[in-house]
C-alpha cells in the first residue's frame, strides 16, 4: 500500500510539473510586446502630385499578448512637405489587434520630379516601430509641355502658311 501511494504522489508531481512547463498554459507564457507597421494595400511606391493632398492607410498590428498603451505616431518626410495622421495616436491597442490610421501627405507645389522616402513611425513606451515608403513625384502638367505645344503651333502653322503662299500655283 505504501509502494502505491508513493507511486501516485510521482505521478501527480510529474503531471504538475507537465502542466506548468508546457508551451501552452498561462503560467509559462511571458508577456511580450510586437508592433507591426504596413501600408495597405501594401503598395511601396505611390504616385503624388505636387500641392494635392494624397492618403495613405497604415495598418497598426499588435501582434504580440501584452495590451500597448499610448501610440504616437509621427514621420520623417523631406522639407516642407506635409504629414498628418488621423487620429494622432492611439490610446490602446489590445494583443493581437490592430487599427488603420490615415496619413495625408501633402508635398510642396513646387517640389521637383522624382522620388521621395517618407518614414512613418509608432513609438510607445514599450516599443517603437518605423515603416519607409517611397513617393514618386509626376508633375501634372509643366511648362515644358506648354512651351512644346507652341512650338508644335507654330510649325504647323509655318507648313500651313507655306503651303498656301507656294504650293497652289
Amino acid at each position: 500500500m505504501r509502494f502505491g501511494l508513493i507511486i501516485y504522489w510521482l505521478l501527480l508531481c510529474v503531471m504538475g510539473l507537465m502542466l506548468i512547463l508546457s508551451p501552452g498554459t498561462v503560467l509559462a507564457q511571458e508577456e511580450k510586446v510586437d508592433l507591426s507597421l504596413r501600408l495597405i494595400p501594401g503598395d511601396y511606391y505611390k504616385k503624388v502630385t505636387p500641392g494635392e493632398e494624397t492618403i495613405l492607410y497604415l495598418e497598426i498590428h499588435n501582434a504580440g499578448n501584452k495590451p500597448i498603451n499610448n501610440i504616437r505616431l509621427s514621420s520623417d518626410e523631406p522639407e516642407e512637405w506635409v504629414v498628418k495622421f488621423k487620429p494622432i495616436s492611439v490610446d490602446y491597442l489590445g494583443a493581437s489587434s490592430f487599427q488603420t490610421v490615415d496619413v495625408n501627405i501633402k508635398p510642396p507645389s513646387n517640389t521637383t520630379r522624382g522620388e521621395y522616402r517618407i518614414n512613418l513611425i509608432a513609438e510607445a513606451s514599450e516599443t517603437r516601430k518605423v515603416i519607409s515608403t517611397f513617393l514618386r513625384v509626376e508633375t501634372a502638367t509643366s511648362i515644358w509641355l506648354w512651351v512644346g505645344v507652341a512650338v508644335a503651333a507654330v510649325v504647323i502653322a509655318g507648313f500651313i502658311i507655306v503651303y498656301f503662299r507656294f504650293g497652289r500655283q
